[in-house]
């Protein structure tokens, strides 16, 4: 099957997107970095495709943050010891902080 540019450019952008929250997930800051670089210099990219190309992270991002989340409130749950309690509410607060920098962020792409 053969792709129109825009559907075209669109995967490629997906594509890269995927790697992008791989090596986020890997915690490898440096292949994060060229990978935003170079989805920052893609070909055939129009400016609102690449907004959204950012806006989609976010909403990835967003969503993982959620999932991280939703596993600590389970283990909150399950949890009788204090302290590990308060280690997770701690980590929980974590996320509840970086949910919001990424919905500012998310705003104001929008």
């Amino acid at each position: 099957m053969i792709q129109t540019p825009v559907k075209y450019s669109t995967q490629r952008v997906d594509d890269y997107l995927d790697l992008l929250n791989y090596a986020k997930h890997m915690g490898d800051l440096s292949w994060q970095l060229d990978l935003m670089e170079t989805l920052k210099t893609l070909p055939d990219l129009s400016e609102e495709e690449f907004r959204q190309a950012a806006e989609d992270l976010l909403w990835r991002q967003f969503d993982e943050v959620n999932s991280k989340m939703m596993d600590l409130f389970i283990q909150i749950r399950k949890s009788a010891d204090e302290t590990t309690k308060q280690l997770l509410l701690e980590k929980m607060w974590d996320l509840k902080r970086e949910r919001i920098s990424l919905s500012q962020k998310i705003k104001a792409k929008q």
